[in-house]
């Protein structure tokens, strides 16, 4: 599989890599290799190792990464199982003290000690700085300024010495066989071992993992994968969803404009084996005309979405507030597993967005998502149709000159994505109507 003990000569020289211009590999052995990423798939990444040109192109298994730190656009967090999620980048100094919590957080520390059960540290170099403390259970490694690591998770390397213990057990029970050499296949390239630099328990060095030579899976490949596993969104570029705006039973005009969304796929895109997915959106009039007195800016806006190899949606767009223009968007509203459960938590986030709205003024917004849970299902019907769908309930509070504050509750159905939208505000009464967006009509190319 791969190798897990490095030099500490080029383990220096490799994490100096993250002031430079190269993405940064990091392993759950707490290696961290320059790389150039070329593909992920979902069974492991495929990468060229900078410092070791010669080995050509190898690849790694999903679950031994930990995150590709990207030099542009978002870093790529792995779990233990292999799934990715995306986390914003964080610039840090080839000789900063850093950090990383098992999350995919990591930051500078100052006055950094590490302590029986816990580890304290300043966020700034002052001394009248708060002092913080994590236990050591949520940290995944330090990286020292010394360019050394500390390694605190390594359930991983656990796991190989198991498995290495457990097969030679079996060797010493089993009849040997002569091996000739000379009908074996190629050798796996493997990167040199030498003595780590972590401080907790460790792997022999008699132990090899290996990277093994690269599979390649093409873009429409990819695509195909993540669709066939992630089934609450829009399937495939053209396809359109057309949303109508409602309060009771009455259709209503959006913020005083228009009656009807459009949805359209309009681009697919694969980076680093993950899709994104540009979304067209188009405001339209009662008589299904491109909404009259909208700037031209707003007639057709465009917002990004992404799904990975594992299948996870990374939620980046919600209709029900996207109607302005986008300058800038970090962050996600919601992590979408391929198979929602009920009673399911989902795992949320914050997106942050600068942009313009429909009267051209600049706005700073951030929108918070909590509490989305799976709540249950329910046979919903639209004008596009009848749906079985999983019902999702969650707040956002949205912060700008002022905070606001919504009680959000979404239907989705396999194959389609989301069919109804609810919005009311935080302590509203029962009484009053909530704006509801409903599926008007599906077409597929």
């Amino acid at each position: 599989m791969k190798q897990i003990l490095f030099s500490l000569v080029a383990l220096f020289m490799s994490i100096t890599a993250l002031a430079g211009n190269d993405d940064v590999m990091i392993t759950r052995d707490g290696s961290f290799i320059p790389v150039k990423v070329l593909k992920i798939n979902s069974t492991g990444i495929r990468f060229i190792n900078l410092d070791k040109r010669r080995l050509g192109e190898l690849n790694a298994p999903l679950d031994f990464i930990y995150m590709i730190m990207k030099e542009k656009g978002n870093n790529i967090l792995f779990d233990e199982d292999g799934n990715q999620t995306t986390a914003p980048v964080v610039k840090i100094g080839k000789n900063d003290n850093v950090l990383f919590l098992n999350n995919g957080k990591y930051f500078p520390v100052f006055d950094l000690a590490i302590n029986k059960d816990n580890i304290s540290y300043k966020l700034k170099d002052s001394k009248k700085a708060p002092v913080y403390q994590v236990s050591k259970d949520e940290v995944f490694l330090v990286k020292n300024e010394d360019g050394t690591t500390t390694l605190f998770n390594n359930k991983y390397v656990e796991k190989l010495r198991k498995e290495k213990e457990e097969n030679q057990r079996k060797a010493n029970t089993a009849p040997t066989t002569p091996l000739n050499l000379s009908e074996s296949s190629s050798p796996v390239p493997s990167i040199p071992a030498a003595t780590p630099s972590v401080s907790t328990p460790q792997v022999s060095a008699g132990t090899e993992l290996k990277f093994s030579p690269a599979m390649a899976l093409s873009d429409n490949e990819i695509i195909n994968l993540v669709y066939s596993k992630q089934p609450y969104t829009l399937y495939g570029k053209g396809t359109m969803a057309e949303y109508v705006f409602m309060k009771g039973s009455k259709q209503v005009q959006f913020m005083g404009g228009p009656t009807y969304m459009q949805q359209i796929v309009a681009e697919e895109t694969v980076n680093n084996g993950v899709l994104s997915v540009q979304v067209r959106q188009a405001f339209l009039n009662k008589k299904h005309e491109p909404s009259k007195g909208l700037p031209e800016s707003f007639k057709s806006l465009y917002y990004p979405t992404e799904i990975d190899t594992a299948g996870t949606f990374h939620l980046t767009h919600d209709i029900s507030r996207d109607v302005y223009t986008i300058t800038s968007r970090r962050g996600y509203a919601l992590l979408l597993s391929t198979s929602l459960q009920d009673g399911e938590i989902i795992k949320c986030s914050t997106i942050t967005d600068e942009g313009k709205n429909l009267f051209g003024g600049k706005v700073s917004i951030n929108a918070e998502y909590s509490g989305f849970h799976v709540d249950g299902t329910e046979r919903i019907s639209t004008p596009a149709g009848t749906f079985d769908c999983i019902r999702l309930k969650g707040n956002v509070t949205e912060k700008t000159s002022s905070t606001n504050k919504y009680n959000y509750t979404w239907w989705l159905a396999r194959g389609v994505g989301f069919v109804k939208y609810e919005i009311r505000n935080d302590g509203a009464k029962a009484n009053e109507d909530s704006l509801v967006i409903l599926l008007n009509q599906l077409q597929r190319p």
